[in-house]
């Protein structure tokens, strides 16, 4: 896992180490290792779960060794093997945020609502999106085209997660009107939500926002982000943690994976996504 926070880096290596600073072990190096002697505890999230892990070794990346300006921190998780916590262990190559210092929630998530099939899911998504052109108080404009199942994909579709009482929905829609003849403009309309099928309790976990679209990318001059939902997890409290991907389109290292509370929508891990570490 990757941090990308001067901050976080000069006080996490002092908390490593007990001594000097990181400035000074970088110099002239493009890489300092510090192994985690007092190994930390940690949850990682993935759409796997919740995992409990261990701190193992810590990298300090120097500023601009990972297209990135500043100091990257790498975190080397690792996780006991079996049982519970090897199940929702992560696969390699999936995004994943941490916690450290945070056991898994005891008992996981409960049971989720049964899954819906992939018509209901899609008819959801199209729900949802049409309440968001609505929601996001602009224009009147037409759905482009109707979604499907699809996390991987930049527009036109979206994800719905079964949590203990509603649904989580993340969706990326095109929308259009005509603004001159033969000329239309398209906007992306994107967010995330939990509801029920019938919408009556729907509540924004990230609000949906309008961003206009230039060949099929987030125009320059907007600043903004398409969210995509990788899954849910349990949190204190009987609650959950939505893992949502920020995709920017204007700036890529800007992209992150966040862990995002469903009752107070506060963002309580990330990472970026968009990082090249040598």
């Amino acid at each position: 896992m990757f941090v990308n926070d001067d901050d976080f880096a000069r006080h996490f290596y002092h908390q490593l180490t007990g001594e000097g600073q990181l400035a000074d072990a970088l110099a002239g190096h493009e890489i300092v290792a510090v192994d985690a002697r007092n190994a930390r505890s940690a949850t990682v999230l993935s759409a796997n779960g919740a995992a409990a892990a261990r701190l193992t070794l810590a990298r300090f990346h120097a500023p601009r060794t990972c297209g990135y300006s500043g100091i990257v921190t790498e975190l080397v998780f690792a996780f006991p093997p079996g049982g519970a916590a090897g199940r929702s262990a992560p696969p390699s190559h999936v995004s994943v945020v941490a916690l450290l210092d945070q056991p898994p929630v005891a008992g996981g998530a409960g049971k989720p609502r049964p899954a819906l099939s992939t018509a209901d899911a899609t008819a959801l998504i199209r729900r949802v999106a049409d309440r968001a052109e609505v929601s996001t108080r602009g224009p009147t404009i037409g759905l482009l085209h109707s979604p499907t199942l699809n996390a991987d994909q930049a527009a036109d579709a979206g994800e719905v997660v079964a949590l203990r009482s509603q649904y989580a929905v993340g969706f990326r829609a095109t929308f259009s009107a005509t603004v001159a003849e033969n000329k239309m403009d398209t906007t992306l309309i994107t967010g995330v939500a939990v509801t029920e099928p019938d919408l009556h309790h729907l509540r924004w976990v990230v609000r949906p926002v309008r961003l206009r679209l230039v060949r099929g990318m987030i125009a320059r001059i907007t600043s903004g982000v398409r969210y995509s939902l990788r899954g849910a997890v349990a949190s204190a409290g009987g609650g959950a943690l939505l893992l949502v991907d920020e995709i920017a389109d204007v700036s890529p290292r800007d992209s992150r994976v966040t862990a995002v509370d469903v009752a107070t929508r506060r963002v309580v891990a990330a990472q970026p996504l968009a990082l090249r570490c040598p």
